[in-house]
């Protein structure tokens, strides 16, 4: 009687584990200023009927914007909402206008009173479709002070719920009951599923980011997950789930040394084109100073050689007027002779003229005193002659 009992209770715990498996998702989210937030809920469908529900133990880890503003983190919420505005007067919302809940076409949901969730209160949204749906739920982080105040600081990537009918999925709801009584029975066996529903949880988070992963370093949930599987390997006894955890550790080690040798091929490539661009660059540069220095080179030429030109046309030019200057002297010495001796011969000449002028009036003095002499004396032997003494007086003669 015993074995019968343990092996129904074995075979409804192996159902528990599979229902919750595939029903318990785990999604990380990130803000713009780049917040961390990891939330659990559980998807359960009963004939067209979804439930969603919503663990309190939501991670909440803040990037180095709002880290330092808000340092606790037991004031800091997680809320979505289903309307915008008209909220209870006893509630003040500020900081950002949120966006609500998107409902597609063709889903039935029952809108709450408050029009605002936080995510710590273990929320319950229930959902009524025929088909398959996609739910986009936008998550908001709030600073809550005190009761009835929040204050919207950043918003969150959109949570994205599928709502799709699932094979494992419990189908009515007395066996739901009777599952819910067999985990709840014993406090040991429940204790135990929680352990290994949220190993086994972490290990398909771990297995998703291992996937997703495709550069170092890793997300810090990817890390999160690891070392908690890490520390749960050591307190767990159960073969499978151990024999999973060495499974996700393994390809954690294969894709981190995958991602190193990737990164080390990179960082190669990218030192080698470093080192081509740096060569290019400088080969460039040398091309461009040989250029400058032939141009330099070419310009010193064309200066010596304009220098040596005008070096030559200098002294050409400077003999050139000596020979001048020289013919010019010549000329002048020539020319101040030929004034010298027209002086010289016009004073000789002035001197003659003067000598001859000197001569002519002596000659012409000597000349007139001589006859001047002579009619004198003329006249005066005429006197002579004209008068004659009687009786010793002298008497004029008359002709």
């Amino acid at each position: 009687m015993t074995c019968p009992r343990f092996m129904l209770f074995g075979l409804l715990w192996s159902i528990s584990i599979i229902y919750v498996y595939s029903q318990t998702i785990r999604d990380t989210v990130y803000t713009t200023d780049k917040d961390r937030i990891i939330v659990c809920y559980d998807i359960t469908h009963s004939n067209d009927t979804y439930t969603i529900s919503f663990h309190n133990d939501v991670r909440r880890k803040l990037g180095t914007i709002n880290s330092e503003k808000y340092e606790d983190l037991s004031k800091i919420g997680v809320m979505f909402f289903d309307r915008t505005g008209n909220y209870n007067k006893n509630v003040s919302i500020s900081g950002m206008v949120p966006k609500s809940v998107m409902i597609p076409s063709g889903v039935q949901y029952n809108h709450s009173s408050e029009g605002y969730f936080v995510i710590q209160d273990s929320p319950i949204l229930i959902f009524k479709t025929a088909g398959k749906a996609a739910i986009d739920i936008p998550l908001y982080l709030a600073h809550h002070p005190k009761k009835g105040k929040y204050t919207l600081f950043s918003k969150c990537q959109d949570l994205h719920i599928k709502l799709v009918p699932s094979d494992n999925s419990i189908k009515s709801s007395s066996a739901t009951r009777t599952m819910q009584q067999v985990v709840t029975s014993t406090s040991e066996t429940e204790a135990d599923n929680t352990e290994l529903i949220k190993t086994v949880e972490s290990i398909n988070l771990a297995q998703r980011l291992i996937e997703e992963a495709d550069k170092l370093p890793f997300s810090e949930s990817l890390l999160d997950e690891i070392n908690y599987l890490r520390q749960q390997k050591r307190n767990l006894t159960e073969n499978e789930v151990l024999s999973g955890i060495t499974d996700i550790l393994n390809k954690y080690e294969d894709k981190k040394r995958l991602l190193e040798e990737k990164a080390s091929a990179e960082q190669l490539a990218i030192q080698q084109q470093a080192e081509e661009k740096a060569r290019q660059e400088a080969a460039t540069i040398q091309a461009q100073n040989d250029s400058i220095a032939a141009a330099k080179q070419l310009q010193a030429e064309k200066a010596q050689k304009r220098s040596m030109w005008m070096i030559i046309g200098g002294v050409t030019l400077a003999v050139f007027g000596f020979i001048g200057n020289q013919i010019f002297q010549h000329f002048r010495n020539i020319r101040n002779q030929r004034n010298m001796m027209e002086m010289q011969q016009s004073i000789a000449n002035q001197a003659e003229r003067e000598a001859k002028r000197r001569v002519r009036n002596a000659t012409r003095a000597t000349s007139s005193r001589m006859a001047n002499n002579i009619k004198t004396k003329a006249s005066e032997a005429a006197n002579k002659k004209a008068s004659q003494k009687i009786n010793g007086k002298n008497k004029n003669l008359s002709i």
